[in-house]
C-alpha cells in the first residue's frame, strides 16, 4: 500500500509488513507469524509496530489535511497528485 503526493511515496508498507499485519489481522500471534515466515518473534513485533505506526501517521496527516481545507481526491486508496494547497 502506497500513499501518494506528486506521484512520491508518502507512506508506504514493505510487503513484510503488509503480510505481518494481514496475518495478524487473522488472529495469528507474533510468534505464530514467525514461524510461519521463518523468523524471530521480535523482528515480527518490531515489523508489525512500524507498520502500525506508519499507518497511525498517515492517518493523523490525512485528518490534519482535511481540517485545514485541503482537498485530497482518492483514486482507488491513493492519494492522487491533485491534491490542493
Amino acid at each position: 500500500m502506497q500513499l501518494l503526493y506528486k506521484n512520491k511515496p508518502v507512506m508506504s508498507l514493505t510487503e513484510r509488513e503488509r503480510r505481518i499485519l494481514h496475518l495478524h489481522l487473522q488472529g495469528l500471534s507474533d510468534y505464530k507469524i514467525a514461524r510461519k515466515i521463518n523468523t524471530d518473534p521480535p523482528s515480527v513485533t518490531r515489523s508489525r509496530k512500524n507498520a502500525q505506526k506508519k499507518l497511525i501517521n498517515a492517518a493523523t496527516d490525512l485528518e490534519w489535511a482535511s481540517k485545514i481545507g485541503v482537498k485530497i481526491p482518492l483514486t482507488n486508496g491513493v492519494v492522487t497528485s491533485q491534491a490542493s494547497f
